[in-house]
């Protein structure tokens, strides 16, 4: 008899996997997808909607987000992005009105140079990396906490949706009473509506 593995252990597991196969994305693969998950997130209602898109410069291997960072900017949205506290124990969003000032932040990753953050209730959809999710809503993220610490803070009426490859999309994620519920996910093979178990 095997013993069960803890979430952690679940999680750990399902992180590396993950990584392997998202290190090996071929880069054709990789354009075709960016330009994907912009096409269906741009016909989709609830983003035509949405005055203010809190989304994130993708880092290496993750899915390029920004054919939807420019899509958003061009349609005259808001955009919004991360960025990480001097002590870096969470994240706000910060108004992004071009790509020029964008500064590195603490892990490497674009960021917004303001000094001022915006109001939560500012975002109507937003935008969340992960390494893997399931259509329950459960997310895989990085094992720093950042989102499950933010997504609360979203108002009621926003749309938590998380990006990523449609590999990511993964039957279930192990998941914990403190994780936090998206509402959808978006791949480059289109967009759902979360179905809590």
């Amino acid at each position: 008899m095997t013993p069960s593995t803890s979430p952690m252990e679940s999680k750990a597991a399902l992180r590396e996997k993950l990584k392997k196969i998202r290190d090996q994305v071929d880069p054709a693969l990789a354009e075709t997808a960016s330009q994907g998950v912009w096409v269906h997130l741009s016909r989709l209602q609830e983003f035509q909607k949405a005055k203010g898109i809190g989304g994130f410069a993708s880092a290496a291997n993750e899915i390029n987000t920004y054919p939807i960072l420019e899509g958003t900017l061009s349609l005259g949205k808001k955009l919004y992005l991360p960025k990480i506290s001097p002590d870096k124990t969470h994240f706000d969003y910060y108004l992004a009105a071009d790509f020029k000032s964008l500064v590195v932040g603490p892990f490497g990753i674009l960021e917004p140079s303001g000094n001022r953050p915006a109001a939560w209730e500012e975002i109507d959809l937003a935008l969340v990396p992960g390494l893997a999710f399931d259509i329950q809503g459960h997310r895989l993220g990085f094992g720093k906490g950042y989102y499950d610490r933010a997504l609360p803070l979203l108002k009621k009426t926003a749309l938590a949706v998380g990006l990523g490859y449609s590999f990511q999309i993964v039957e279930q994620v192990p998941s914990e009473a403190h994780d936090v519920l998206l509402r959808a996910v978006l791949s480059e093979k289109g967009f759902h509506f979360c179905k809590p178990s």
